[in-house]
């Protein structure tokens, strides 16, 4: 009668053991859906946009490989959102893009009525300012132009006198490395002249700056370039040979297992029955 307790006390064990695999396993999923949650938290990228500035930052996130989204915000204004651990490369990415694009105030918004008499001179400075919002505004909607300011020039001139000086435009371009903007240049120029009273060709300076890819922007490219290579059907065709040997064999090794416990089993039971047939 005695000579069954060990054997007995040795299936215990081995049910206890099998009981707090379970809880370790069950831990430890616990653990990792923890994580994966807070992986996931979002933070809010953008605030107070226009739903046209809201598309353009979502469209340019989701081209880098980064996932967002945009939510309604308070008044018809919109949000956008990213994962937090992605916030710091979307934001870069947004800077060295232009996004979202700069608010321009034209000739309406700055000369609305207010019911208060502006001096000339303050007519003036409005006025060119104004116009330097409306040109950097048609600037900035052509392609590959991240962002343009114009600065105009208009002399305070003494109508009667005889030699006046010529009012003046300088615009500032940065645009996309990849953009060849010196095609375009003489269009830039006419545009400005023919929107500037008493602007002559020669008094129109045009300094492009070109935009040097960012590392957050390389690091984007690379992981765009790996997806693309990881597209091709030669490379897929081996991953799905790979993955399936993979799964062969764990299972393999999980069908040994379980032919090997159940042999233990079976073993210690028929040693606890030998005793008893004895007696």
């Amino acid at each position: 009668m005695h000579s069954r307790f060990p054997f007995r006390r040795i299936d215990k064990t081995i049910r206890r053991s099998n009981d707090q695999t379970i809880k370790r396993v069950a831990i430890v999923a616990a653990l990792a859906a923890m994580v994966a949650t807070g992986c996931d938290k979002e933070a809010r990228l953008n605030s107070n946009l226009e739903e046209t500035q809201a598309n353009l930052i979502v469209a340019a996130l989701l081209d880098a490989g980064i996932s967002a989204h945009k939510s309604p915000g308070d008044e018809g204004a919109w949000n956008v959102t990213v994962a937090e651990s992605r916030f710091a490369d979307a934001a870069n990415l947004l800077d060295r893009k232009g996004l979202p694009r700069r608010a321009y105030n034209g000739v309406g918004e700055v000369f609305k009525k207010t019911g208060m008499v502006s001096s000339p001179t303050e007519e003036r400075i409005r006025y060119m300012d104004a116009l330097s919002q409306d040109l950097s505004r048609t600037l900035t909607s052509i392609d590959g132009i991240i962002d343009a300011r114009v600065h105009v020039v208009l002399p305070n001139n003494d109508p009667f006198a005889k030699n006046v000086l010529p009012s003046s435009a300088a615009v500032a371009i940065r645009c996309r490395k990849d953009v060849d903007i010196n095609n375009v240049l003489p269009q830039i120029k006419n545009l400005v002249l023919n929107s500037i009273e008493g602007l002559t060709y020669d008094k129109i300076s045009v300094t492009v700056f070109r935009d040097i890819p960012a590392v957050v922007e390389q690091r984007l490219q690379a992981q765009k370039e790996d997806a693309r290579q990881m597209a091709d059907p030669v490379v897929l065709r081996w991953l799905v040979a790979v993955t399936a040997a993979a799964v062969v064999l764990l299972a393999g090794l999980a069908a040994v297992a379980a032919v090997l416990f159940f042999r233990l089993r079976r073993r210690l039971k028929e040693l606890e029955k030998q005793p008893e047939a004895a007696e």
